[in-house]
Parts: structure tokens; sequence; C-alpha cells
């Protein structure tokens, strides 16, 4: 990677920390620059408006994710250790955001809110390949189409779980998307599968998130 892409990552990268950490309301070129070390012109040279800068920052993020949850789809591991590993990613990502700073996005860029609603929906092929392959190897009903499964698993993601809806209902994300694991793995996942599940501590009685 040349000098000009590693300072162009590294503004993205630390731009997306502030941001989680102080919100996009008091998030400032300048503010940014201070933290860098750098000046502002240097981050403008590159990023030629805040509002171009917000986006790349958040392609970079979802970017990340996409790499990431890739690896995880194409590696040996089997499909119930891919899918704990994905699960475990996002909700160690979600665990470090307020979602009252998801809002703050949403309400402010909902041109960068809408590229991470159609980033999320673009993750059901991956899913639909974990959970043909578990059906494959006998983790997961033979009766049910595992695309259609994928598709509602995303749908219901992407339309239920907004950060409005955390707020309003005064539910921990963490809590509540293990919640939702439970109650569709325990519907399309067989016995065999349910109990690979419980090893890799994906499935958890809910008293047990309270200890």
């Amino acid at each position: 990677m040349d000098k000009d892409n590693q300072s162009k990552e590294h503004i993205l990268e630390q731009g997306f920390k502030i941001i989680t950490q102080d919100g996009l309301r008091f998030f400032t070129v300048e503010s940014l620059a201070v933290h860098l070390g750098m000046s502002k012109k240097t981050i403008y040279k590159f990023f030629p408006s805040k509002e171009i800068l917000i986006e790349k920052i958040f392609d970079f993020f979802t970017g990340m994710i996409e790499h990431k949850l890739k690896q995880i789809v194409k590696s040996d591991a089997d499909p119930i250790e891919k899918y704990t590993k994905i699960m475990d990613f996002i909700m160690n990502k979600i665990s470090r955001v307020s979602m009252d700073k998801v809002v703050e996005v949403k309400n402010r860029y909902p041109i960068v809110w809408k590229k991470i609603e159609t980033f999320r929906q673009g993750l059901t092929q991956d899913f639909a390949t974990i959970f043909i392959e578990a059906q494959e190897k006998g983790f997961a009903r033979k009766d049910i189409d595992m695309n259609i499964v994928a598709t509602i698993y995303m749908n219901i993601v992407n339309s239920t779980f907004q950060p409005e809806f955390f707020l309003k209902n005064n539910l921990v994300p963490v809590d509540t998307i293990n919640l939702f694991v439970n109650i569709i793995t325990k519907g399309m996942f067989t016995e065999k599968g349910i109990s690979a599940m419980k090893q890799h501590n994906i499935l958890k009685e809910q008293n047990d998130s309270k200890t």
C-alpha cells in the first residue's frame, strides 16, 4: 500500500472511531485533524468536503465488515462455526456503538444510511450459503428453502432492527439480537445443529445474558 493510501485509510479509521465515540453532531474536520496531528489541508486533499469524508468513512467501515465476513464464509470451518463467528463479529461491533449516535447518522445523512441498509441486505447471500451448507451437513432442516430463510432473516434485520426500535422499546441491541437468533435458529436447525451451536456458545438461555 502506497503512502497516500495509508494516509487515507488512517484518516477513515480514526474518523470512524471519533464518530462512534462522540457522535456526528460534534464531528468536525478540524477535530479530526487535531486528533491525527495533521493539517485540515491534508485531509481535504483526499476528501474535498466533510460530507464526502463522512460518506467515505462509512464506506470504509462497511467494506471492512464485508471483507471479514467473506473471509469467514470462504473458510474451511464447519457452517455452525462460520455462523457463530459471524454473529460474534456482528455483536462485537454493535456493542461498541450507541444507538443515539446511530440515529444521528440516519437523520443527518440519509444517503449514508441508505447505503448501510443496502449493504446489510447484500449479506443475504452469505447467510444463504451458510444455511445451505448447514442443511447439507444435517445441521439444518431439509424441509425448508434456505434461500427464503436467508431473505426473511435479513429483511427482519433491516426492517425491524432500526435504531429507533431499540430506543423506543428501551432494548439492549446485543440482548435483543441474541433472542432473535435463539428464536430463528431453533426453528430451522436440527437437534444436531442446535447441539453444535450450544457447543459454540451461540445459543444461550435468555436469563444467562442477565448474569
